[in-house]
């Protein structure tokens, strides 16, 4: 049997914020789909997702890029909903994910796992 491995209470906190982030998501999906209260809960989705990212900081790319891409659908969706504006809601989701993908290090990241991929 694989020995598990032991969580931070900061892990811990993340994958909480994570199942929170998850579950008000599903909440305001369909709950009013389209309505601004159904906007106002995503960006609160949106913002606790962003939290567990944080929090989670997970060693594993595809897990942290999954997390920041959830987040800025969160956000994309509210500024559609507020601004029904296709161009101001690519412009932001653009500047959200790419925000995130420099304040949590992901390039760094990339950068220094490199050199473990296979190549071929």
């Amino acid at each position: 049997m694989k020995r598990l491995r032991q969580l931070t209470f900061l892990q811990s906190f993340g994958y909480l914020a994570l199942l929170v982030g998850l579950l008000i998501a599903v909440y305001a999906l369909f709950n009013g789909l389209g309505s601004r209260a159904s906007g106002d809960n995503m960006f609160g989705s949106a913002v606790v997702l962003t939290l567990a990212t944080a929090f989670i900081h997970s060693k594993n790319l595809p897990v942290n890029l999954v997390l920041i891409i959830l987040s800025t659908l969160g956000f994309a969706y509210f500024t559609f909903i507020y601004t029904q504006a296709w161009l101001w809601t690519i412009v932001l989701a653009v500047l959200v994910a790419a925000f995130m993908i420099y304040f949590f290090g992901l390039r760094g990241e990339v950068r220094r796992n490199q050199s473990d991929w296979f190549h071929f």
